[in-house]
């Protein structure tokens, strides 16, 4: 898999996947518990922006499954690239409790 990683002032990260989502964080973020809390809830709203952008609406209910298995793939995908323990943490109990 390729990694488009952007480093822009130094402290900031950006992910752009193509055909996928973008999302941005700086690295000292992922000091603290709130910090890393806020990253992971950018990344679930880039996913489901992202995915409503793709995903065309004929049918509801198709498009609620594609659209939740699209918004889960986009959040794996970023917390993957953030490759961080405990944003790992926070992704892995999510789902357990979805």
């Amino acid at each position: 898999m390729i990694k488009k990683l952007a480093v822009a002032a130094v402290l900031s990260v950006a992910f752009i996947t193509p055909g996928f989502a973008d999302m941005a964080y700086a690295p000292a973020e992922l000091s603290t518990e709130n910090g890393v809390l806020d990253v992971y809830q950018r990344i679930q709203a880039a996913a489901n922006r992202t995915c409503d952008d793709r995903l065309n609406h004929d049918s509801v209910i198709k498009y609620h499954k594609v659209r939740d298995r699209c918004v889960s793939d986009v959040v794996d995908e970023l917390v993957h690239k953030v490759n961080d323990p405990r944003l790992d943490k926070i992704h892995n109990e999510h789902k357990k409790s979805v």
